[in-house]
């Protein structure tokens, strides 16, 4: 017999299509998403009147038995499971396959609608009525960037599903990745609802925005307009079809954290605290969207090059270095420094923020991703961080 699995040479993945038991699937895929409110918390039900009425016809369709198309799962595995993969020959192979791959490394990339749609049609028929099993398309990948590339290829043009939850969910193993190799990092999903309190954590969806500002090398992505939208996925499909970029957008988290903390351990005095004091502590900087973004793109520019040119691969391990030893000297000056405020000065940061009444948001980003240009340029000479906050005129 042939292999199920047909292998991408593009970037390493193999797909196979096979077929499981439906009530297998949607185990599976609540274990995955359970950390995420369940399946329909993945994406908000369908509200118009015609949506309704469509996954209302959907779930008739399949408990009276209709074949829906193939869901498209992703996931990064080992190299035995890649090999057993490759061997598959038989749907007991496949579904032997599925079964000993971890769950957590499991993404959705196509058809959150229809297994929703199965869930609720199983839920009115726990039998499955004629619905008794579901076509899988099976994406696998050794290395992280492979999958996220073809993840993004595979979703191009799919504007309605709201961009933030859709890079989450692409964006899952990431996600993953940078908390498994950065101990300092807590994140929040998209539905939690934890405030952040202390250095070191982000919100999903933030860390999508930094990733966004990393691949497109600027800090001026505003996500919410269908342009930006379109330009950002498509910076991001460029940005991983080279496996480099992925692991210097890890390492440059792992940078912005240790930043973080230590500018957690400073604060402004109390008599220059008043209502309209925007930074009064070290943590409130990195809480600051505009600050954390303006970061992202300026480590990115510094390791990749100007936005618009192609990336530039062959001096950034050199490039990664330097700017590890550049955060580090503005490590230990914070740690040194007898007055930690007066190091930070927040009165001047404060002032330049508050200068600015119009476009606030355009004129934080870039008076951030200015200071921390400054700041990777001159760390080992800076005696504070005012000539940073004087970076953008």
């Amino acid at each position: 017999m042939e292999p199920i699995f047909l292998e991408d040479t593009r970037v390493k993945c193999i797909s196979g299509l096979g077929r499981l038991d439906v009530h297998e699937y949607l185990n599976l895929v609540a274990d995955v998403y359970k950390d995420n409110g369940g399946i329909s918390g993945q994406r908000a039900p369908l509200k118009t009147k015609t949506g309704i009425n469509i996954r209302k016809r959907m779930i008739d369709d399949i408990q009276k038995g209709a074949i829906l198309p193939p869901i498209v799962i992703g996931a990064v595995v080992p190299k035995s499971i890649f090999r057993q993969a490759m061997s598959c020959s038989s749907n007991d192979e496949f579904t032997e396959l599925v079964r000993s791959i971890d769950r957590q490394s499991l993404s959705i990339i196509d058809g959150m609608q229809r297994t929703t749609a199965l869930d609720s049609a199983l839920k009115d028929a726990p039998s499955g009525g004629h619905c008794n099993s579901i076509r899988i398309d099976l994406w696998l990948a050794e290395s992280i960037d492979s999958l996220v590339y073809r993840m993004l290829v595979l979703n191009t043009g799919q504007v309605p599903w709201d961009i933030k939850r859709q890079l989450e969910t692409i964006y899952k193993q990431v996600l993953i990745e940078i908390e498994k190799h950065v101990p300092s990092i807590d994140v929040f999903n998209i539905d939690e609802k934890e405030r952040r309190s202390a250095a070191g954590q982000y919100r999903s969806t933030r860390v999508v925005e930094l990733f966004l500002a990393f691949t497109s090398r600027k800090p001026h992505i505003e996500i919410k307009e269908k342009v930006a939208e379109d330009f950002a996925r498509m910076e991001a499909t460029e940005a991983t079809a080279n496996e480099n970029v992925l692991p210097a957008f890890i390492e440059t988290m792992k940078l912005l954290a240790e930043l973080d903390h230590a500018f957690s351990k400073t604060a402004t005095l109390s008599e220059y605290i008043d209502s309209n004091t925007r930074f009064k502590e070290g943590r409130d900087i990195f809480t600051s969207a505009p600050a954390s973004i303006g970061f992202s793109a300026a480590a990115a520019q510094h390791l990749l090059g100007k936005p618009g040119y192609p990336f530039e691969f062959a001096n950034l391990d050199k490039k990664l270095e330097t700017l590890k030893e550049n955060i580090k000297h503005i490590v230990r000056k914070i740690d040194s420094a007898t007055q930690k405020d007066e190091f930070i000065d927040y009165l001047t940061l404060n002032q330049k923020i508050s200068a600015r009444s119009g476009r606030i948001g355009e004129y934080e980003r870039e008076l951030f991703f200015r200071a921390f240009e400054h700041m990777f340029s001159n760390a080992e000479g800076l005696e504070s961080l005012t000539p940073c906050w004087f970076a953008y005129k």
